[in-house]
């Protein structure tokens, strides 16, 4: 629910290599559940022509956006205020982490009250965030400015013990032997399905405590209140659900699979030299680079160390303090960085069946995007309403659903095509034991 379960795609690239690309796209994404593509689309940019950029997104879960425009937000920071490497960081830990450091966490709680600012003044937010723009329901709009309330208030939030409770709910009578169970999980199906360099000791350590991302030279303590879900008002206070995201599969599958740069998936002994961790941080320190400096990147290590072929002491996590500080040192807030014609409009996705009937969204979007939760807003004379002509569609696979079975995949296949069944398109990719994506040419 707040990352996604697919790799990032530079979807203008993708355009460019399928279909042709105009001097303006128009990119809609149902259910994406978090930045990826925006980013890696933004960043490759320069190596193509100029083009304008109009992302619209929409999610059923308000937890998701406001976690959009968190990650957004960080992304952008000028190089004054976050370096690539400590912005690296803090968008990792922010991102896959249930905890993380005090220092992410107070410049979480010092900028929360500057996305309730935005939430509630427009003007404000195209002050700080000129690309973005709100087109949702007032009670969407109050709900996220509660759960950024949330973020910077002094609730408790215990994220240990919810993410603990998740994972006995789950294994039920095999959580005495939860090791067990979360290394079948991996051998035997996220290995097989593309994801071998994820290793056993962080994938295990992400299925025990929610920590995906680590290093030897940090360690975490706080709740990360970014991963809060079901915030609701009680009066000066909050009551909240908990976490209800994702606790099998991971962040790892969207920067930690692929690398541009064939030294990051070198092995020895069968043993990969980086960690999906390792990975991630140099795809982002990419992305990162590039949006600023519209140049090729060339990374540099930080450290020597092999990380792949290490095992570490990971101890048991306790959150040393369930309520934030009271008193966070806030900081000048500085505007993001320039970037030409790029827009992020967040609509209600309710908005989404009437779009058919509303002209100004005729023929409008080169790319449509359906996360695989979402194929049942999928509409044949929707699709054929809002598609350009020679656009794409691209719907999310389940691969790396790890509950999903090679049945299960074959009666996703099933539902796909019960909803896409006579459009007028052209197959590019549609394995559902292979593919991450199911992609087609609309003629």
């Amino acid at each position: 629910m707040l990352w996604g379960l697919t790799p990032a795609l530079d979807l203008a690239g993708e355009l460019n290599r399928h279909v042709h690309l105009n001097d303006e796209v128009n990119i809609l994404l149902v259910g994406s559940s978090d930045c990826r593509h925006i980013l890696k689309t933004l960043a490759k940019r320069y190596t193509r022509k100029h083009i304008k950029l109009n992302f619209f997104i929409m999610e059923s879960c308000q937890e998701a956006v406001a976690k959009q425009i968190l990650l957004l937000y960080l992304a952008l920071r000028p190089e004054e205020e976050l370096g690539i490497v400590q912005k690296t960081r803090y968008f990792m830990e922010l991102y896959g982490n249930s905890m993380i450091r005090p220092a992410v966490a107070n410049y979480l709680s010092s900028r929360s009250s500057d996305f309730v600012e935005m939430i509630t003044n427009y003007e404000y937010m195209n002050e700080i965030m000129p690309f973005l723009k709100l087109d949702i329901k007032y009670k969407d709009r109050d709900y996220i400015e509660n759960v950024f309330k949330f973020w910077g208030g002094i609730d408790p939030f215990d994220i240990c013990d919810c993410w603990d409770k998740r994972v006995r709910k789950t294994l039920g009578v095999r959580y005495d032997n939860k090791k067990g169970a979360f290394d079948w999980d991996l051998q035997m199906r996220f290995h097989a399905i593309g994801g071998n360099i994820v290793g056993g000791q962080e994938y295990q350590y992400f299925r025990s405590t929610g920590v995906a991302f680590s290093w030897l030279e940090s360690e975490v303590s706080k709740p990360n209140r970014s991963m809060v879900t079901g915030v609701i008002p009680n009066g000066e206070k909050f009551l909240h659900y908990g976490y209800l995201g994702d606790i099998i599969t991971g962040p790892f599958v969207t920067y930690g699979l692929e690398c541009s740069d064939p030294t990051f998936l070198t092995k020895t002994n069968n043993l990969y030299a980086n960690r999906s961790t390792d990975v991630t941080e140099r795809n982002l320190r990419e992305i990162f680079h590039e949006i600023h400096y519209n140049s090729n990147y060339t990374h540099q290590k930080t450290s020597d160390v092999n990380l792949g072929y290490c095992v570490a002491q990971l101890n048991d996590l306790k959150v040393t303090d369930v309520q934030q500080e009271k008193n966070v040192v806030k900081k000048k807030v500085r505007k993001c960085i320039e970037i030409e014609d790029f827009t992020v409009t967040f609509l209600s996705l309710q908005m989404l069946s009437s779009m058919k009937h509303k002209e100004k969204f005729h023929n409008l979007f080169d790319v449509v995007y359906f996360n695989s939760s979402y194929i049942k807003n999928i509409e044949q004379d929707l699709i054929e309403k809002i598609a350009n002509n020679q656009s794409l569609l691209y719907i999310e696979n389940c691969l790396f659903v790890l509950n999903c079975r090679e049945k299960d995949l074959e009666e996703y296949k099933k539902n796909v095509l019960d909803k896409i069944g006579e459009l007028d398109k052209k197959e590019i990719e549609f394995n559902p034991t292979m593919s991450k994506y199911f992609k087609f040419i609309i003629k």
